[in-house]
C-alpha cells in the first residue's frame, strides 16, 4: 500500500439495488445518492443520509419580480449549468408576477443550447448512455403536457423534436415549461436536462406550496420575505440575492455538514485537577 492510503479503505461498486440496499442495511452510517424510487426506502432511516432529487427553485420576490429581466442570466444559468443534471439545478422558478414572460425569455435563451460533441468548447448539454431513457423521460413529459393547464414554451423555438441523436448519441433538447394550474404534474418535476417549469403565485403562498427544496435562490430585498425564507423548513441550502442556485462555496459542501451526520454532539465539561 501506498504511504498515507489507510488498508482499510476499498472501492465497491454493487451491481444492482438488492446489494446496495444490503451495504447500507450493514453500515453504521452510509449515505445514499438517486432518483426518489431509490431514495424514499430510507427516508426515515437515522443511520442513511439522503440525497435524492433536489427539485431546486429560484423565487421572485414581489420587490423584484418587476426587474426580472436584470437577473435572467442567474436563471437561465441555475437551469443550464452542467448540462442541467445536477439535483443543484433549478427545476422551477416561482414568481408573484410576470411568469409568462420570464417563460417565454427562459425559452428563448435555453432554445439557443443545441447538441455539440464532448469535446467541443462550446459543448453544454449532456449525452445520455442509455436513450431508452431519454426517450422515456421525454415521453414522461408529454404526457403531462396532455393535461390541461400548461404548455412547452421551447417547442416552437427549437429545431426539431425534444428528443435528439447525433454521432450515435442521445440529447435532450432544453425544456420549458409554463405552468398556470399550481396543481399540475408538472410543477415539482426534476430531470437529467435542462428543464424547469415556470410558475406564477401569489408571494404569501409560494413558500407553503413549493415543497422539498434542496437549493433556493430568493431573489428579493424585503427583509420580512427573507426571515419568511430563512424559517422555512422546506429548504436546505439557502441563496439570498441573485446567485445562481449552482453557486456552492468550497466550504459549503453539498452534503451539508457532515459532523452532524457521522458524530453525536454533546456538551462536556471536565473538573480541574
Amino acid at each position: 500500500m501506498k504511504a498515507g492510503v489507510p488498508e482499510e479503505a476499498f472501492g465497491f461498486y454493487p451491481s444492482g439495488h438488492a446489494a446496495a440496499a444490503e451495504l447500507l442495511r450493514c453500515s453504521d452510517r452510509s449515505m445514499v445518492f438517486g432518483g426518489a424510487s431509490t431514495t424514499r426506502p430510507y427516508e426515515k432511516d437515522p443511520s442513511v443520509e439522503v440525497h435524492g432529487p433536489g427539485y431546486s427553485k429560484v423565487i421572485f420576490g414581489e420587490d423584484m419580480a418587476d426587474d426580472w429581466e436584470q437577473h435572467l442570466d442567474i436563471v437561465v444559468e441555475s437551469i443550464s449549468r452542467n448540462g442541467g443534471r445536477s439535483c443543484i439545478n433549478a427545476s422551477a422558478v416561482w414568481t408573484p408576477r410576470h411568469g409568462r414572460e420570464i417563460a417565454e425569455a427562459l425559452a428563448c435563451r435555453l432554445a439557443e443550447i443545441k447538441p455539440l460533441p464532448a469535446e467541443h468548447p462550446d459543448a453544454r448539454l449532456a449525452a445520455f448512455n442509455n436513450p431508452k431513457m431519454a426517450q422515456g423521460i421525454s415521453a414522461m413529459i408529454d404526457r403531462g403536457l396532455e393535461e390541461p393547464g400548461a404548455e412547452e414554451l421551447t417547442a416552437s423555438r427549437k429545431q426539431g423534436e425534444r428528443y435528439v441523436e447525433m454521432d450515435g448519441c442521445a440529447y435532450l433538447m432544453p425544456t420549458i415549461v409554463w405552468v398556470e394550474d399550481l396543481e399540475h404534474t408538472l410543477v415539482n418535476k426534476e430531470f437529467l436536462f435542462p428543464y424547469a417549469s415556470v410558475v406564477e403565485c401569489p408571494q404569501n403562498e409560494i413558500l407553503a406550496r413549493i415543497g422539498p427544496t434542496l437549493v433556493c435562490s430568493a431573489i428579493t430585498a424585503d427583509p420580512d420575505f427573507r426571515r419568511d425564507i430563512m424559517d422555512c423548513i422546506h429548504i436546505d441550502r439557502l441563496n439570498i440575492g441573485p446567485l445562481p442556485t449552482g453557486h456552492i462555496s468550497w466550504d459549503q459542501p453539498h452534503e451539508g455538514n457532515l459532523f452532524d451526520h457521522l458524530y453525536r454532539q454533546r456538551a462536556f465539561q471536565q473538573a480541574s485537577a
